[in-house]
């Protein structure tokens, strides 16, 4: 069979994806189709999750942040740059309304 290189979906770098997984089996029991390491697959699933709205915001941070504290931080590929940095931004807290003197 020959060799399929995919990007890894994390990190973008160039890996030899696992072509005897089915493609009908969950890609959660899939990570040589999508990552180049099994520790790439713990960035990658809050990630896909969060992008399917199938995990809210804080759900997903609070599991990315549990990759980065177990596996270090990573070099996330250009292409999901943007979803990480929202994932991991500070919401912005409501500005309180302040009143004048005398009032």
């Amino acid at each position: 069979m020959a060799k399929v290189i995919k990007q890894c979906l994390v990190c973008g770098k160039d890996f030899e994806m696992c072509n005897t997984c089915s493609k009908y089996t969950d890609e959660v029991y899939q990570w040589r189709r999508v990552v180049c390491c099994p520790e790439h697959f713990a960035y990658h699933l809050p990630i896909i999750q969060y992008v399917r709205k199938r995990m809210t915001k804080d759900e997903a941070k609070k599991e990315l942040l549990s990759a980065i504290d177990a596996y270090g931080e990573v070099n996330f590929a250009d292409n999901i740059k943007p979803t990480v940095a929202e994932i991991l931004a500070e919401d912005a807290k409501p500005k309180r309304k302040r009143s004048k003197k005398g009032e």
